[in-house]
């Protein structure tokens, strides 16, 4: 706290004090007279500790503990005389004026003294802290720039002492300031606290869950209880979920199968529409039943009216008004001073004229769907997944867990078939696909941040390293870097000994064939033998280690050479040190050139499509998103695996019955997941309540590295980003057979799905046809069934087939033909020949 004791000139001390503190304002105008850079060093003051302690006198300048009276004392004294001085200062001179330049060098005169510890740590701020209060907002923003130049250093010694004046002073001018027209101002604040705490300091955290309710939008409310008398014939996501068993199918509901959509009119909508700020401003009114029955009503009208907006066909003409607005613009900000030409209004505008205007904005629509995603996700939640989740928490901090609410599973599926629809449209666009990956890659964070504080935000600072752990790192780090002697004969060189020879035939020697033609990969097979006899057998460690060192120059020999015209066997080594596989004689025949196509197995010669980039399938027949695999891929796979590989996906969920690890699924766990997601590590993922599902890019390229082609199974969302992410693919579509047969294949898999379950498949694989056939330029090609299900039809697949292959599977087809004929033909002409002897 500030020192109680008052500046009077009365005072020796204080008066000698303020003496020094106006002879070193002096001198440091002559440093810096004009601006608040540079800041004022202790270099420029050589002499400031000693003439310091001569005014203070012997008894002040040696008080060095902190519990001496006379340190109490000197403190007080320095304090009191620098108050006067910043009085006198502030009183007879404007922040505008050049000479307030005294105010910014009085305050580096401070932080000198203060990093010394020859007055209070705190004095500095508490003197910005009065100086803020004293100022208009446009005042305010000088000091703040003093405070953000200064940052590091009032960071670098006693920061304890100074923290609670620091956050007493952001948070009073944050109170002062306005959201809306000193948005880019608050910015500043809190960038400066989140810079100047630690990341996991408490100070900055809302840990009583506090909503900003005072951010209230005012409208038009004439209407506004149309909200609750409203009628919607549009089929909105999770109608079906809140109607009861008990409840009789009326009209509307037979209307709302019907998929037709009546949105509402601008100025219908209006009330309808502004209502869900209340939503957003204090998402527990959500906890009221009556509340969240309105609020959905105007979700789903809302979003129905959206959905029916679409854009101008002069978007482009557009664009180049609004760059040439935005030009104009940024002239005249440039041109003017004055502080409204320079704010920002986060502000809605709510007038009634203007809101036919505002909806057909795109990016006004994304900013009200995003709002709708966060209140989404508080409601989600609160569901019973979300709650067990919550369960394994000792602690929670029970202000933002609402322990007492709970979401009905009816409501959890609205609320997760509305989320799925806002993300469709949010999608939709040519930016669409980009726009909501960052959204969810923003909220998906954020979530990790709302965990955090229901643990009480647990310290997130690295453990220090044990000393036995540097000391470990430390030794391998130096022999890293330690030089390495050169070896007598460095591995793979050939032994120039034979040239100190004195015999006539040297250079005969050098002309010997050996030495220009490869050796036969088997004599490696030998040579590698005796190295292994000879380990095992070496009398000393040198013989061992010498037998060993030759052991993996002849490995690495025989592999090289392998590697040029036998690439296939290297699938077959399981272990680095036996290469038996290797050396093994190729099982095809010699008098053969090509393979047979029907005998093309894991194990025989390897026949590449025309199109070797990687294959994305989406199979609109699919009813489930389980990570098995598919009828086509298994069958494709297992006929061709010398060609193809299935690209396992990374999931968070457990292993089910007869699933392997690595071969169907990569089962990691969210961590693991969320580390991956956020190093950009998936080409396409996706995250549900019970799982989260990605293509990994690293295990795709490595099939690839192989020699092989990867095979992806995706839905039609994950093929889009897929696509987005412009990695080098072709999409293949398998177009669900007749909505007849489709059902009854599905009432007779066995599975045991539901009447609702049949039709809802039924309905994702008729959109999926839909858009394959409108949009002709998203898939490569189209695999219709022509009435057939494709779980039992041979044709199918060999239609399948053709279509991954292209032409390279028929020419090698007639290869083989042509080659199996002429052999008959020559045995047939030995069998003639030999009849006739």
């Amino acid at each position: 706290m500030p020192s109680a004791v008052s500046p009077s000139d009365s005072i020796p001390a204080v008066a000698s004090v303020k003496e020094f503190l106006n002879n070193l304002l002096a001198r440091a105008e002559s440093i810096k007279s004009t601006s608040i850079e540079p800041a004022l060093e202790k270099s420029d003051f050589p002499d400031l500790i000693l003439a310091l302690n001569d005014v203070l006198g012997p008894g002040l300048s040696q008080a060095n503990d902190s519990t001496d009276p006379n340190r109490v004392r000197r403190f007080a004294i320095i304090e009191a005389a620098a108050r006067d001085t910043f009085t006198n200062l502030i009183a007879t001179t404007s922040i505008d004026s050049p000479s307030f330049v005294k105010i910014w060098n009085l305050f580096d005169i401070l932080s000198i003294l203060s990093d010394g510890e020859h007055c209070d740590p705190a004095l500095l701020l508490w003197l910005v802290e009065e100086l803020l209060d004293s100022q208009a907002i446009p005042g305010c923003r000088k000091v703040f720039d003093f405070l953000e130049s200064r940052r590091e250093r009032i960071k670098s010694k006693h920061f304890k002492q100074k923290q609670l004046v620091i956050l007493r002073t952001c948070n009073e001018l944050l109170r002062r300031l306005s959201r809306a027209t000193d948005s880019a101002f608050c910015g500043r604040v809190f960038i400066f606290m989140f810079q100047s705490f630690p990341l996991g300091d408490k100070s900055s955290v809302n840990l009583r869950g506090d909503y900003h309710v005072e951010n209230v939008t005012t409208y038009d409310r004439d209407g506004a209880e149309a909200v609750d008398k409203m009628d919607i014939d549009a089929e909105t996501p999770g109608d079906d979920a809140h109607k009861g068993d008990s409840q009789k199918p009326s009209s509307k509901a037979a209307e709302s199968k019907k998929q037709t959509e009546k949105p509402l009119d601008p100025d219908a909508l209006y009330p309808i529409f502004w209502s869900l700020q209340d939503s957003f401003n204090q998402p527990k009114k959500l906890f009221d039943a009556e509340h969240f029955a309105s609020f959905k009503k105007a979700l789903e009208a809302t979003l129905a009216t959206f959905r029916t907006i679409k854009e101008s066909p002069r978007g482009k003409e557009k664009d180049k008004q609004s760059d040439e607005n935005k030009r104009a613009s940024k002239r005249k900000l440039q041109e003017t001073d004055s502080e409204l030409a320079t704010s920002f209004n986060p502000k809605y505008l709510t007038s009634r004229d203007l809101f036919k205007l505002e909806i057909s904005d795109l990016s006004f629509r994304r900013n009200i769907l995003v709002q709708v995603l966060i209140v989404m996700d508080f409601l989600l939640s609160l569901s019973a997944k979300a709650k067990e989740k919550l369960a394994t928490i000792k602690t929670p901090n029970k202000s933002v867990t609402y322990a007492d609410q709970l979401l009905s599973e009816e409501d959890t599926k609205w609320v997760t078939k509305m989320k799925h629809a806002i993300s469709d449209y949010l999608k939709s666009g040519s930016d669409g696909p980009y726009f909501f990956r960052m959204i969810e890659t923003v909220l998906s964070r954020d979530k990790n941040w709302v965990r955090w504080k229901i643990e009480n935000c647990p310290s997130i600072e690295l453990p220090p390293l044990k000393p036995e752990t540097f000391v470990e790192a430390k030794s391998s780090s130096s022999k890293l870097a330690a030089k390495k002697k050169m070896r007598p004969t460095p591995m793979g060189s050939l032994n120039l000994d034979f040239l100190n020879d004195e015999e006539d035939d040297i250079w005969e020697k050098l002309k010997a064939p050996e030495r220009t033609k490869l050796p036969d990969l088997k004599s490696f097979q030998r040579k590698i033998a005796d190295l292994d006899f000879e380990i095992e057998m070496a009398s000393s460690a040198e013989a061992k280690a010498a037998a060993f060192e030759g052991k993996a120059s002849q490995t690495w020999l025989a592999l090289r050479m392998a590697s040029g015209f036998k690439l296939r066997a290297f699938d077959k080594i399981d272990d680095d040190d036996k290469l038996d596989s290797l050396f093994e004689d190729d099982p095809v025949p010699q008098d053969e050139d090509t393979p047979d196509v029907g005998e093309a197995k894991s194990d025989g010669d390897v026949i590449l499509p025309e199109d070797t980039r990687a294959i994305v399938i989406v199979d609109g027949s699919s009813i489930t998103d389980r990570d098995g695999k598919s009828v086509m891929t298994s069958e494709l796979v297992a006929k061709h695996a010398s060609t193809f590989t299935r690209v396992p996906p990374h999931v968070t969920r457990k292993p089910q019955e007869g699933e392997a690890n690595g071969k169907d699924c990569h089962f990691i766990d969210q961590q693991t997941f969320n580390m991956m997601r956020d190093g950009d590590q998936f080409l396409t993922f996706t995250e549900k309540t019970y799982s989260s599902r990605g293509i990994s890019r690293k295990v795709v390229e490595g099939i690839s590295d192989k020699g092989k082609v990867p095979v992806l199974e995706l839905d039609r969302d994950s093929a889009q980003q897929v696509k987005d992410m412009e990695f080098p693919a072709r999409y293949l579509f398998i177009h669900p057979p007749a909505p007849a047969e489709l059902e009854a294949a599905l009432r007779s898999s066995g599975r045991g799905l539901t009447d609702d379950q049949i039709k809802d498949v039924l309905k994702t694989t008729a959109e999926l046809a839909y858009h394959a056939t409108t949009t002709s330029d998203f898939y490569n090609s189209i695999l219709a069934h022509d009435g057939e299900v494709p779980d039992e039809g041979p044709e199918f697949f060999k239609k399948f087939e053709r279509i991954v292959f292209g032409s390279a599977l028929e020419k090698a087809q007639a290869a083989n033909a042509n080659g199996t004929a002429n052999g008959d033909d020559v045995a047939m002409a030995d069998a003639g020949n030999g009849s006739t002897e």
